[in-house]
């Protein structure tokens, strides 16, 4: 039955009248799938659609499961949900089949197959919109499920097929755009990894890989501890001392996750002036870590440097030599000097390093010339990864907004 003035906040034109509530058993169809774990094949012509097939977006995801048998598939704008939670959030999940005679579901998840008077991506969205419906009532001790009666208990409000049809193009057109922008962000981070492994010399070369033409000299080798000198964090400091004053640290994720430190990732602290202040073009070593690969991190700090320190869970690195700020931070980022530092690292439950060891490291360098191209050229690739993640965080912001104030 109608509810009195029971609409969303934003809707489009001409459609005006009261959505109503409906329970998915009286819109759907529900299935439960099968067993093939005989018949399981890493390549092959259907593919299992498993608890691994839907990610947390909603997003049918390969499964890398096939079998090669004469069995129904699953019809397009068929809806699969997750019956069994492998990760918080995922319990009721569903995605949308896209193509006929491609998808065959396994054990442990829903077909959910959409009657006419209902548009399919309309009725996946309002479901992976409503997880804590699903969450609550997930039942066992390590491993929650959700049972069949209480998926097809489900209730939500729906309006007109039509309203149905457009609300479902819409997301469906900003989810292929969404898509989009992280393919060609995942595209870009890709090519980044293979730069970096290719663009610098290998354990043993003098020359990359791969480099600008117009450059043929080998590369000079140089030992970190003879063209430079340490310095230490912040030291002597207690917890009341943060949080307030004129100065300003580089924090510990600034130095882990950034080649070129972020000025914006600081925080303050009280002038000291028995602490060392940071330069221009100071190298940054993150000194501890839970994995071996993550230990040893680098930053490079192109910013101001009145009033601002490093924190203590780093070490600081100035070159007494010329070398391009842009080609060193990509440099210490390279396969293989990281490799190098991964090769420091010790410790069982947490992995360090030394920085009297981190300074025996010996890297390659090029004419200033060469270093300022790839230096360039990293850094151009850095700036079209961040446009891309921006306009998908912007994006999933659209997404997210509309999926509040689109629907009851």
């Amino acid at each position: 039955m109608a509810n009195k003035n029971y609409e969303p906040e934003v809707r489009f034109k001409k459609y005006n009248s009261s959505w109503e509530d409906r329970k998915l058993k009286d819109v759907s169809t529900y299935s439960n799938g099968g067993s093939f774990e005989n018949d399981v094949q890493d390549n092959g012509q259907l593919e299992l659609v498993t608890l691994k097939s839907v990610d947390m977006s909603g997003k049918l995801v390969n499964s890398g499961r096939f079998i090669n048998i004469n069995t129904p598939t699953l019809p397009k704008g068929t809806l699969v949900m997750i019956l069994s939670e492998q990760s918080p959030g995922l319990l009721g999940m569903t995605a949308q089949i896209p193509e006929d005679n491609k998808y065959v579901l396994n054990q442990r998840v829903a077909e959910i197959r959409p009657n006419n008077n209902v548009d399919s991506y309309f009725l996946s969205m309002t479901i992976n919109k409503n997880q804590q419906y699903f969450g609550k009532r997930g039942a066992g001790t390590k491993v929650q499920n959700i049972s069949k009666p209480n998926v097809e208990n489900f209730s939500f409000s729906c309006p007109s097929i039509y309203e149905q049809s457009q609300i479902g193009k819409y997301f469906q057109n900003l989810d292929k755009l969404i898509t989009l922008h992280q393919k060609k962000y995942d595209k870009l981070v890709f090519l980044k990894k293979a730069m970096l492994e290719k663009m610098f010399p290998k354990n043993g070369a003098t020359v990359p890989e791969i480099r600008f033409k117009g450059f043929s000299n080998e590369w000079e080798e140089k030992c970190l501890g003879d063209n430079g000198n340490t310095f230490t964090g912040l030291s002597g400091k207690t917890k009341d001392d943060f949080g307030h004053g004129e100065g300003k640290f580089v924090t510990y994720m600034n130095v882990f996750s950034n080649p070129i430190s972020n000025p914006i990732m600081t925080e303050s602290v009280e002038i000291d002036n028995a602490q060392n202040s940071i330069q221009y073009g100071d190298v940054f070593f993150t000194t501890s870590s839970e994995t071996p690969e993550e230990v040893g991190m680098s930053s490079v700090w192109l910013g101001k440097s009145e009033n601002i320190y490093l924190n203590s869970f780093c070490f600081g690195y100035r070159m007494t030599i010329d070398i391009d700020p842009y080609f060193m931070a990509y440099l210490l980022r390279s396969s293989s000097v990281r490799n190098k530092i991964i090769f420091l690292a010790q410790g069982i439950s947490r992995f360090n390093i030394s920085k009297t060891k981190v300074m025996d490291i010996t890297i390659a360098i090029p004419t200033m010339d060469e270093q300022v191209k790839v230096g360039k050229y990293f850094m151009k690739l850095d700036k079209s990864i961040a446009l891309h993640q921006k306009e998908l965080d912007k994006l999933k912001i659209i997404k997210k907004a509309c999926l509040a104030k689109m629907f009851v």
